[in-house]
């Protein structure tokens, strides 16, 4: 027997389940479904050329871009709140890096990390828009990417690491 939904905020929900789905499977066959032709992600502005995709083709370039750059990528939603046509979810992120990300080439490294991800949903009903804010220091430091700049701050980066459950 399936659920009734019953309010908007049980369905944008819903919506905003498929698109994760979508990105911890790596299926975007049905895509179309929940992303609008209208979606923007705040998240690509920063990359010149995919700072021109719109839609669907965004969506999927993500999806694609993200999987070939970290094996067995994972979003584990933590929490979610959704009220009128915005979603957000607390997601912990997990996957192996394995593959460039972006300009950063694979490190072999485990990746784990907190984000935050908000969505609109649009009067057609499909996510419209999406932003993040993400725990990029852990995810630069598990990248090799980041580090103390002295060794004076070494002892607090460690405890830190240690905190965040990060390996050496």
């Amino acid at each position: 027997m399936e659920k009734v939904i019953t309010n908007r905020a049980e369905e944008n929900l819903r919506i905003v389940r498929q698109a994760f789905e979508a990105s911890n499977t790596g299926d975007t066959s049905r895509v179309h479904e929940f992303i609008s032709l209208h979606y923007f992600n705040h998240e690509s502005q920063v990359d010149p050329v995919r700072s021109k995709l719109r839609g669907p083709e965004e969506f999927i370039d993500t999806v694609r871009a993200l999987r070939s750059a970290f094996t067995d990528l994972h979003y584990q939603e933590q929490e979610v709140f959704a009220a009128d046509d915005k979603v957000a979810l607390i997601v912990k992120v997990n996957g192996k890096h394995t593959g460039n990300f972006f300009v950063i080439p694979p490190t072999g490294n485990n990746i784990s990390y907190q984000a935050v991800h908000i969505f609109t949903i649009g009067d057609d009903g499909k996510i419209v828009e999406h932003k993040a804010i993400r725990d990029d220091l852990s995810l630069m430091v598990q990248l090799c990417v980041a580090g103390p700049k002295s060794k004076q701050y070494e002892p607090l980066f460690q405890t830190w690491k240690g905190l965040k459950g990060i390996a050496n």
